[in-house]
């Protein structure tokens, strides 16, 4: 049985606990970056968090979030390319973290007898669904180092371009 194209005889797989804790730790890091990505959107509007319309403004998931500040950095930078070229560059480290973690923990993790397991879910650009090979502890550790880096980055970037300008 091909596991990159039916898991329709796969059993669910659950990882050891050094993996399950790793997801854990992942988990809790990207709330905290979505938490920063709100501060941002906040920051840029100059709005407090307890602004009537603080919500509204910074209310969604991690892409919604991404998309909005960048409608407000492009608004705010026009004249400061380098600025809005750096902060962009933060939201697109943010995606790519965000799609591993999603892979990650959205995913089925499957084994087939006989092969090993895999996370089983959707490639959006092949329109079928596939096998991705499973985190190590060491690439779990390595995407939740890089959202804690991303989250320092946007957090400082946000507050000192704002307090400057």
């Amino acid at each position: 049985m091909d596991p990159l194209h039916s898991c329709t005889e796969g059993e669910f797989y659950v990882p050891d606990d050094d993996i399950l804790r790793e997801l854990g730790r992942m988990q809790v890091l990207h709330s905290h970056l979505d938490h920063t990505l709100r501060l941002a959107i906040k920051r840029m509007l100059g709005i407090s968090i307890d602004d009537p319309g603080y919500w509204n403004e910074t209310r969604g998931m991690a892409a919604v979030l991404r998309e909005r500040a960048r409608n407000l950095i492009a608004e705010r930078y026009r004249d400061d390319s380098d600025t809005a070229d750096t902060l962009n560059k933060v939201l697109d480290d943010a995606g790519e973290v965000t799609m591993l973690r999603n892979r990650a923990l959205h995913s089925v993790w499957m084994k087939t007898p006989g092969e090993q397991p895999v996370l089983h879910d959707r490639d959006n650009t092949l329109k079928m669904h596939v096998g991705f090979q499973l985190p190590t502890v060491e690439d779990l550790v390595s995407v939740s180092n890089r959202i804690e880096r991303i989250k320092r980055v946007l957090n400082y970037l946000t507050r000192t371009l704002l307090s400057v300008g």
